[in-house]
């Protein structure tokens, strides 16, 4: 398999990747279609601001919204895209300078709008995010952007936060008033996706899964009205009901506390009938990394085992090879490390610093049973998500039985906690398997590579420049795991049953 030998599509959102399918002991040769991704380097006022890894359409809208999205811009000037440059002109907010592409949106303003919609209007909206590529790739999240009772654009991309920022983009470039617009995403809405509806002064957003506590927080106190787990007959919405016909203007009362998690009160939308709900939701907190007594990164991220986070994130960015110390002090991560490199972080598709492509071939690794592949899947179908829809999960998997598990709202803190206990604990990388719920994109794939672990289990879906890297690396890169079957990008002859036999 050459995952080199690939064709691409007119939009430049998708592409061929060849690929070995597993399918219940039959074998056979595919030709996937999956994600395309890029390096975009986005510019303000004529200085670099940020490299971001994005899918590349629709820039020009992409570089607006981002800057709006993120309260750094109050006024978009002009945009112009050169290749995957992209050159913003803008006014900005008082006391904006540089900083540091990966902080959290500065909040500017509150929502005032008095919007009205109807049930059907939240369900076409949901609608309009059922797009052909989410269901050939997998790996794409889409979002719509409702104004005057019809959908007016939809954006497709490989983050959920860079498509909202197009469509705000298209929001702001047309002159739209904001808070006569509606957002829907595909994606989850934790406080930073409220953030850039709030910045935008966009009064409605519509996800068709989870929410996390922060990000109801959020929207309750700025003015936005949050809908979630909106599906074929239902939504619950969990902040400023009075919005949508139908449903009590008052905002429900909060639930009781509970032992077993965080619990937020809404009002559930069920085919016609309006009651309270009470669902279980994840918490989120800035994190602050430092290495070698300087600040290195602000990172959103679930605040438990944050031991095996800062260890790993600095091993898994390729930043080094040896932590001597690591020390929690509340939210604040000190890291002792030898041998630190520089790394030009850019920001990956699930948001987080995508680390430096290894320069290494990853070596060694056993033989890897179809059953021990769908054991580690087996794995990562945790209780969290199964109560929230919104942690991910990622497991490590060393001889012959999952030793670790670990949960986080962002895919790229999971791998990170799971890298970090193979580090602290000093077990041999070449021995271990890392199971993951969340996509392959290239950033994910660089992690295990800069570790040194061989075998990379997904029940999601790969990307073009994820199953190439992974190519290049030797590494075995297996998702779509979903018993009976599994899709293979990149080094078969570690899985039992599977190279040793004729494909067809």
């Amino acid at each position: 398999m050459n995952p080199e030998e690939k064709e691409y599509d007119t939009a430049g959102l998708t592409g061929k990747l060849p690929a070995v399918l597993w399918n219940d002991g039959n074998i056979t040769k595919i030709s996937d279609t999956a994600a395309r991704e890029e390096e975009i380097v986005l510019h303000l006022n004529d200085r670099e601001y940020l490299h971001i890894v994005a899918s590349r359409d629709m820039l020009r809208e992409f570089g607006a919204g981002f800057f709006i999205a993120a309260g750094v811009a109050k006024k978009i000037i002009s945009v112009e895209v050169t290749d995957r440059d992209v050159f913003v002109e803008a006014e900005v907010f008082p006391g904006t300078g540089p900083r540091e592409g990966f902080a959290a949106a500065e909040k500017k303003g509150h929502v005032d709008s008095d919007l009205l919609l109807a049930p059907a209007e939240i369900f076409a909206v949901r609608g309009a995010m059922d797009v052909d590529v989410w269901r050939q790739t997998g790996g794409l999240h889409c979002a719509a952007l409702w104004h005057d009772h019809k959908i007016i654009a939809v954006a497709s991309d490989i983050a959920r936060h860079n498509a909202v920022d197009k469509l705000i983009g298209i929001m702001t470039l047309q002159k739209i008033p904001p808070g006569t617009c509606v957002l829907g995403c595909t994606g989850r809405l934790p406080k930073g996706m409220v953030m850039k509806a709030v910045n935008a002064g966009i009064p409605v957003i519509i996800g068709r899964t989870a929410v996390t506590y922060p990000g109801a927080m959020l929207a309750k106190e700025e003015g936005v009205t949050l809908i979630g787990f909106t599906r074929e007959n239902r939504f619950t919405v969990y902040s400023h009901p009075k919005r949508i016909r139908g449903f009590p203007a008052d905002e429900p009362e909060p639930a009781e506390k509970s032992e077993d998690g965080i619990l937020l009160s809404g009002w559930q939308y069920d085919n016609g009938t309006v009651t309270r709900s009470v669902d279980h939701v994840v918490s989120e907190d800035m994190v602050t990394l430092y290495l070698n007594g300087e600040k290195y990164l602000e990172n959103t991220a679930t605040p438990e085992s944050l031991e095996e986070l800062g260890a790993g994130f600095f091993i898994a960015a390729g930043i080094t090879k040896t932590i001597r110390s690591i020390e929690v002090r509340g939210r604040d991560i000190f890291v002792e490390a030898e041998e630190t490199a520089q790394v030009c972080g850019k920001m990956e598709s699930a948001g987080g610093f995508c680390p430096r492509e290894s320069e290494t071939n990853v070596k060694g690794g056993g033989l890897i049973t179809p059953a021990e592949i769908f054991a580690v899947r087996e794995a990562i179908n945790t209780e969290q998500w199964d109560k929230t829809g919104a942690l991910h999960c990622a497991v490590l998997y060393y001889q012959g039985k999952v030793i670790f598990y670990a949960n986080d709202i962002g895919r790229h803190n999971a791998v990170d906690k799971v890298i970090g206990y193979m580090t602290i604990h000093q077990l041999p990388p070449c021995e271990c398997i890392l199971g993951c719920t969340g996509r392959m994109p290239q950033g994910m794939v660089a992690k295990a590579a800069n570790a040194g672990i061989p075998i990379i289990i997904s029940r999601a879906a790969a990307t073009i420049a994820g199953a190439a890297l992974a190519e290049r690396s030797g590494i075995t890169l297996i998702c779509f795991t979903r018993p009976p079957r599994f899709t293979v990008y990149s080094h078969p002859e570690r899985i039992t049953g599977l190279w040793q036999k004729n494909t067809v």
